[in-house]
């Protein structure tokens, strides 16, 4: 199980320039009673954050939206560019396509991850 964490804030540049809702993702993985977050900080360079439920609630309080997923994680994600390739890595997404963290998370909200706007054009 894999949680993921989005954040309206961020204190970088470009993502307040290029991102429209989210600004910032985080993949969180469950270790025992305690949960690790994986924080991007730069090219090669990931924090692990250990948190808790409660340290979850007041995320949610400050702004930050978590989805759960089923994903099975993957421990190999020490070649990260950004926030959102750390996550896609960790959950094994290989969609070029992807690469803002509201986009993920839309992608994530979706039912099954399939795009039912195609099924308008065709009937």
């Amino acid at each position: 199980m894999v949680i993921i964490a989005f954040s309206k804030k961020t204190s970088k540049f470009i993502p307040n320039i290029l991102c429209r809702k989210y600004k910032h993702c985080a993949p969180v993985l469950k270790q025992g009673r305690d949960y690790i977050m994986l924080q991007f900080v730069r090219l090669h360079e990931i924090k692990k954050i250990r948190i808790n439920k409660k340290s979850i609630k007041i995320l949610q309080d400050a702004g930050w939206s978590f989805i759960k997923t089923s994903y099975k994680p993957n421990r190999k994600y020490d070649s990260a560019k950004t926030c959102v390739d750390l996550v896609k890595k960790v959950i094994g997404m290989k969609n070029f396509f992807i690469q803002t963290p509201y986009s993920l998370y839309k992608k994530l909200k979706r039912p099954n991850g399939r795009f039912y706007f195609l099924a308008y054009f065709f009937i």
